[in-house]
């Protein structure tokens, strides 16, 4: 059975729900979960002028910090185990898919939960898809959860 659970979250309806179902997993399994957040310094608005890079990626980390600290809230009143971790930028550049397969091989994970937004067209290929990066990299399984439609 799981005994570690990365939950990747950044702060979306979908990463709420992942948690949700991890913790259930958790519960059952009396196993630990890490929850992390990638500061994603691929930002579109990081380019465009009259903004400060600076600002904006402190911005992004104290949003983080706000995801982060609800999670172990939650976890804590469940009486869970668990650990955050924030993933001050990408292991590599503009890549939060290699970061958060690399913490959870490197924790040793042996289940990764994360919210999908489900895009598809153009969108996911402009876009790009975390999670598919993440099921193409990560050792153990994943669970992927989707928000319903808006």
């Amino acid at each position: 059975m799981y005994q570690r659970i990365l939950v990747a979250m950044d702060g979306g309806a979908a990463s709420e729900l992942a948690l949700e179902q991890a913790m259930v997993i958790a519960r059952a399994a009396n196993a630990q979960v890490e929850v992390v957040h990638v500061v994603d310094d691929r930002s579109p608005f990081l380019d465009v002028t009259g903004l400060d890079p600076v600002r904006l990626i402190e911005d992004l980390t104290t949003a983080g910090e706000s995801v982060l600290a609800g999670a172990a809230g939650r976890l804590a009143a469940a009486r869970l185990r668990h650990q955050t971790a924030l993933l001050g930028r990408p292991m590599v550049e503009g890549d939060i898919a290699v970061t958060i397969a690399a913490e959870a091989n490197g924790w040793g994970a042996d289940l990764i939960a994360m919210g999908t937004h489900g895009r598809r067209g153009m969108r996911r290929l402009v876009m790009g898809s975390v999670a598919q990066g993440v099921v193409a990299q990560a050792n153990a399984p994943v669970l992927l959860v989707r928000a319903p439609p808006a």
